[in-house]
């Protein structure tokens, strides 16, 4: 008869990852991905949160081209 009580539900609307499209609640594991502004690529787009395991590619991606930008100064 009574609803379960579920604040991520009632105060606020959950982000929605932005592969998945799942909303990310307070109990997933989640990851910040944040790339510099880049105007030419548009790859700052890619900025926000994902879900940890949405996130792996972008994160493995982003420590390749620190890498190889290190590596060419």
């Amino acid at each position: 008869m009574f609803q379960q009580f579920d604040p991520d539900r009632f105060w606020e609307d959950p982000i929605p990852c932005k592969i998945c499209k799942r909303p990310i609640l307070t109990d997933h594991a989640t990851e910040q991905v944040h790339v510099p502004f880049d105007a030419e690529h548009g790859l700052h787009e890619l900025n926000g949160l994902y879900h940890s395991e949405c996130a792996k590619p972008y994160l493995g991606v982003m420590r390749a081209l620190d890498m190889i930008a290190r590596g060419s100064s």
